[in-house]
């Protein structure tokens, strides 16, 4: 009952990237959206590819779950941090390290209750 959709603009988009570290990232964060989700039947997560206008590649993953509360948005990248029961605490400060062997950035906007949206940057 999840709508799970992927757009790339343009459809060949190319990125110079260490394929299994980006796979991780990318992993770890469809995986929080998916457990973000309620169950409710409008459950959504987008995954996008595109160049901004400095020609920068843009990966985001977009969610319609319950949110991070800005309270927390700092913390969330400190390694160990979990709002998770069975957490590790790991994924998103594993994926913040990866994105700067890569000089990017990941960063987070959210929304509670309406969207959360990281975005990678290259």
């Amino acid at each position: 009952g999840i709508v799970f959709e992927f757009k790339s603009l343009p459809s060949k988009l190319e990125l110079t990237a260490d394929f299994s570290l980006l796979e991780k990232v990318l992993i770890n964060l469809i995986k929080n959206a998916f457990q973000a989700l309620g169950e409710s039947k409008d459950d959504k997560v987008y995954v996008s590819a595109f160049k901004n206008i400095e020609n920068r590649v843009i990966i985001t993953v977009k969610d319609n779950g319950k949110g991070i509360p800005a309270h927390i948005m700092d913390d969330i990248f400190i390694p160990f941090y979990t709002t998770k029961s069975s957490g590790s605490g790991i994924g998103l400060s594993l994926s913040r390290q990866i994105m700067r062997l890569h000089s990017g950035t990941i960063t987070v906007h959210s929304i509670p209750n309406k969207e959360t949206v990281f975005s990678l940057v290259f």
